[in-house]
């Protein structure tokens, strides 16, 4: 463990470097109110031998079949309201805006890290200078954001309200004229839930291929731990039932793949970018049904060939089936073979997967 500490304090001292220009950019804390009915979760998590627990039966090949149902009992009979304050990444002041929402173990680093020379791997910067205004947020729960309940507030439905209330924020706070959601991972399901409830032009999704098949994999190989146990330094206010990665390398399983990222990428993004994330957030989407034909603008799905959680390390030809199920949408273009693994934008294809996802943008009027 203190290893462990010693090496998050050299990271973050060493690698969280401010970053060159960061004119057009600014930090804020958005409030934002919801008001939504909430799963009730049944599941616990007190310590890593409970968090072990969780990963087999996350596991095993009934869950969320009737003989291994989901760990949710029912949802409340009405909406529960909560405010909460967004930490977010606000830049530009109008016009174009694209809203950029991280996967689990992340942060809004991801979008725009800030190792030495990250200059490269931020899909930020890349994206302001091609004319767009951007706001990349920490969801709830995570980073600067509001730290919440990890049973009762962390659930996917509310997530899914959170990036709601931005895209209200974008229109008339920053007067946009076109809206484009970006997501990640797990962020890229909370970026087509709410895609399908509201006016949006364009979606960008990443690390998804619509189904999870594959889900296995990724939660074997990451070995879930009880953050606060893991890192008390970083995380010891949170409840027992935010987790995260078992090490450096364990998340690199996961998240990358050799040849094609630096080291020094990995190890910046397990000690500084990755943020931990609450249990009920897996089981609550998968209690969501997604209503992808609802989708009415423009979608891009964009993965890496080697991404073990959304295509069990091989995506060619997996996007097919997920691009049928967008019948609603004015456009869906794929791209399955990028070299790379979950972790598409800290691999060095970078420079040249921003650019596809700018040129789509541009295709479609956004």
């Amino acid at each position: 463990m203190y290893t462990q500490l010693i090496a998050g304090i050299f990271f973050t001292g060493a690698l969280a470097l401010p970053y060159t220009n960061r004119s057009t950019c600014r930090e804020l804390q958005l409030p934002v109110t919801v008001s939504v009915p909430r799963f009730i979760v049944t599941t616990t998590v007190e310590d890593n031998w409970d968090a072990v627990s969780l990963s087999l039966n996350l596991t095993n090949r009934d869950f969320a079949m009737p003989a291994d149902p989901l760990p949710i009992s029912g949802i409340t009979p009405n909406s529960v309201e909560s405010t909460y304050s967004i930490g977010a990444t606000v830049c530009g002041s109008g016009g174009p805006t694209l809203i950029l929402t991280h996967g689990i173990i992340e942060s809004k680093l991801y979008w725009r890290p800030t190792f030495h020379d990250s200059e490269h791997y931020s899909f930020v910067d890349a994206a302001v200078a091609a004319g767009y205004s951007v706001i990349s947020y920490d969801r709830i729960g995570v980073g600067s954001s509001s730290k919440v309940d990890a049973l009762n507030d962390a659930q996917f439905q509310v997530q899914t309200a959170v990036l709601s209330a931005i895209i209200d924020y974008a229109n008339e706070s920053m007067n946009a004229t076109k809206i484009g959601l970006i997501g990640h991972s797990y962020g890229s399901y909370i970026t087509a839930g709410t895609a399908s409830q509201a006016k949006v032009d364009a979606i960008i999704l990443t690390g998804f291929s619509g189904n999870f098949s594959y889900f296995g994999p990724f939660v074997a190989g990451t070995g879930f731990r009880v953050a606060r146990i893991q890192d008390p330094l970083r995380w010891g206010a949170l409840d027992s039932a935010y987790l995260t990665s078992s090490d450096v390398y364990a998340e690199t399983y996961a998240y990358y793949t050799a040849p094609y990222f630096e080291r020094r990428v990995a190890e910046w993004s397990y000690h500084v970018g990755s943020e931990p994330f609450a249990v009920a957030e897996l089981p609550t989407l998968l209690g969501t049904t997604i209503d992808y034909s609802a989708i009415n603008g423009s979608v891009l799905l964009l993965q890496g060939k080697y991404d073990v959680s959304a295509c069990g390390g091989d995506c060619v030809g997996l996007l097919e089936a997920a691009e049928g199920l967008f019948t609603g949408a004015t456009a869906v273009e794929t791209v399955d073979d990028l070299p790379a693994g979950h972790n598409l934008n800290l691999h060095k294809v970078a420079p040249q997967a921003f650019q596809m996802m700018l040129d789509f943008l541009k295709r479609q009027g956004v």
